[in-house]
């Protein structure tokens, strides 16, 4: 094979460097003996070099713009994505009501700084309407308060973000008048925005106080376990922070408010449904005796209240009362004796204050007689009794009981009045 032939055909590859090293070599080896080759091989490099030459230079100015367009793409995809979780956490966090979180208004100051850090406001307020419905979705509320809720992060969501619009527009200005005046009305936005969200929702001091403040009072009133801690809410009414607990009564689990008003007094929902259920046990015990000893039975509605503070206990109901060990049931029995001592008993004949029965003085009185004298056979203990009736012309005619009244002082305490005029008038 000519050797001159394959040194040609190399020689674009070696000028190029693109040959191997044997390659390249061989070629050197070649044209330094041959002058033909050498010529050609000049005139390749030559041709090459020339070629290079006439190649334009790549825009780089162009290529670094490009590069920095493609980088701010990514950097805008990767604001909106933040902004959007950011977003999505702040109708999650408001929606179901986290504690103590949801007392922070996020609803107005996320998007707020999501419009100072991101450029479009349009995407920041959008978002509200599909991630209020899921926080509405997650809240504890009926289905009503879905589309409540997304109307409240709409609009909170449009504060937040006018808010940051003026803040921005402010810092772009020249004039430090200018610049003050739009940046202050943003605050104010912001401020007024804010104080209108804790009026609806509560704030975290109102929320910390009252989850001190509850769980301080029930560690000093009730045994531990009677009450499990639930959370704190906010009454819009009341505009105060309840604590949430969870309790047992008749088998049933159920919830009770308690706060405390801004003079000190305390709300207890727990110890009121304790004082409930046992004036209501009182009473149909009181109305069993009763219907054993009048006769013929008439219709009987006994209602208890009490005349001062109970101490009641969830030992003290009856729910509870015949399961207890003996040291706590003698216990109970002391304190259900003492605290029915301050019920006030109220005794209709009939079925309702609009459904009395019609009986004479007579009857009435001697009816009132028994109940008296169940009163005292029993021994049952109470602060005062009124019994009332129906006389046949349409008055309402009682007696007041109390632990010292005998048969013979009924006639006394006998009173008839027009219901439709009141007792103190003639």
């Amino acid at each position: 094979m000519n050797t001159c032939s394959i040194v040609k055909d190399l020689m674009p590859l070696h000028v190029e460097g693109l040959a191997s090293e044997e390659s390249a070599a061989l070629v050197e080896r070649h044209i330094a003996d041959c002058e033909e080759c050498r010529r050609f091989y000049e005139a390749v490099k030559q041709d090459y070099e020339s070629h290079e030459q006439s190649r334009p230079e790549p825009d780089k100015k162009r290529q670094i713009e490009e590069l920095i367009a493609q980088l701010g793409k990514y950097q805008r995809r990767i604001k909106l994505v933040s902004v959007l979780v950011a977003m999505l956490m702040t109708c999650i966090i408001s929606g179901a009501e986290v504690h103590f979180l949801s007392t922070i208004p996020f609803l107005i100051l996320t998007p707020f700084v999501c419009r100072l850090y991101y450029s479009r406001s349009s995407p920041i307020i959008a978002s509200t309407i599909p991630f209020g419905l899921l926080g509405g979705l997650l809240s504890e509320h009926n289905s009503s308060y879905i589309p409540f809720f997304t109307v409240i992060a709409l609009v909170n969501g449009a504060v937040g973000v006018g808010a940051a619009m003026l803040v921005r527009l402010g810092l772009r200005q020249a004039k430090l008048a200018v610049k003050a005046g739009l940046m202050a009305l943003g605050a104010a936005i912001l401020y007024f925005g804010c104080a209108g969200y804790f009026s609806f929702w509560g704030n975290p001091v109102g929320y910390t106080k009252a989850l001190l403040q509850t769980n301080d009072y029930v560690n000093r009133t009730y045994e531990q376990g009677t009450l499990d801690f639930k959370g704190v809410y906010f009454s819009f009414k009341d505009k105060l922070h309840y604590g949430k607990y969870e309790f047992v009564m008749n088998g049933v689990r159920q919830t009770a408010s308690i706060g405390f008003y801004r003079d000190g007094s305390v709300t207890d929902e727990y110890k009121f449904k304790l004082d409930n259920q046992f004036g209501e046990e009182r009473s149909d015990d009181l109305k069993t005796a009763i219907a054993a000893a009048v006769d013929p039975v008439p219709s009987l509605t006994v209602e208890a209240s009490p005349q001062a503070k109970l101490e009641i206990t969830k030992d003290d109901l009856d729910a509870n009362f015949h399961y207890l060990s003996p040291d706590k049931l003698d216990k109970a029995e002391k304190l259900r004796a003492s605290e029915s001592g301050k019920l006030r008993y109220e005794i209709l004949f009939g079925a309702s204050d609009a459904r009395y029965e019609k009986l004479t003085k007579e009857a009435f009185l001697a009816k009132s007689a028994a109940v008296l004298r169940t009163l005292q056979e029993r021994k049952l203990n109470y602060r005062s009794v009124e019994i009332k009736a129906m006389d046949p012309s349409g008055n309402i005619q009682t007696v007041e009981l109390t632990k010292l009244t005998t048969e013979q002082d009924l006639p006394g305490s006998y009173r008839a009045f027009d219901p439709e005029r009141p007792k103190d008038q003639p």
